[in-house]
């Protein structure tokens, strides 16, 4: 039986964070919430320090088998983690992999600013576990995640009805019948886990309407 989080939890700890999201490889031009590959390495080389540890969610609820070794913390809360005994210190490049082996098993990454805009940790996210995504998925709090300011739009000339991008979204914002694979545009937060594994090349980040 799957273990969920419980509506009170989630409204509790959405009380605490904000979040946007950000896909991995895939680049546009723009200063907005979703961030590329490269915006990524920029959050982290300004980072004096990198640690990583377990992902909370996934370690509690045990609801899939995607990569647990990967919450990313920076500066501040990397030291803290660390002299929790709960973190270990990393390399910059050993952070791109763990992003990279993430975004290819499917999760969406999350930047979250807990002070002053700054971003202190970077998580690897599924719907399946995640109290962010949970609350989203499951309950329609879309301020659990902040919309970026892009989505994912399809080629239909190029669309196989592969059904790839089906699988990969984690925010149910495509579904597939005998008629092929159906679009729900409001669902969409431009994580870009169907762009990157779109075996046709269908699919693109765009500025949101």
């Amino acid at each position: 039986m799957e273990r969920t989080w419980e509506e009170e939890d989630l409204k509790a700890m959405l009380d605490k964070y904000d979040a946007i999201t950000i896909p991995v490889n895939i680049s546009f031009e723009g200063n907005q919430q979703v961030l590329d590959m490269e915006q990524v390495k920029y959050l982290l080389t300004r980072a004096t320090l990198i640690s990583v540890r377990d992902c909370y969610c996934r370690e509690t609820l045990k609801n899939c088998d995607k990569p647990l070794r990967a919450c990313l913390s920076l500066n501040a809360a990397a030291i803290s983690g660390i002299e929790e005994g709960e973190a270990e210190e990393i390399s910059f490049q050993e952070a791109i992999q763990i992003l990279e082996k993430s975004h290819e098993a499917g999760l969406v990454h999350l930047a979250y600013n807990i002070k002053d805009e700054e971003c202190d940790i970077i998580c690897s996210c599924c719907s399946c576990c995640c109290h962010h995504l949970s609350a989203l998925t499951r309950f329609g709090y879309h301020d659990a995640v902040i919309k970026s300011d892009f989505i994912s739009q399809c080629d239909q000339s190029l669309c196989s009805d592969c059904g790839v991008c089906v699988e990969r979204c984690q925010f149910m914002a495509r579904d597939q019948d005998e008629n092929g694979v159906h679009f729900k545009q409001e669902n969409c937060f431009g994580c870009g886990l169907c762009v990157s594994s779109c075996p046709t090349g269908a699919l693109s980040l765009v500025r949101r309407p």
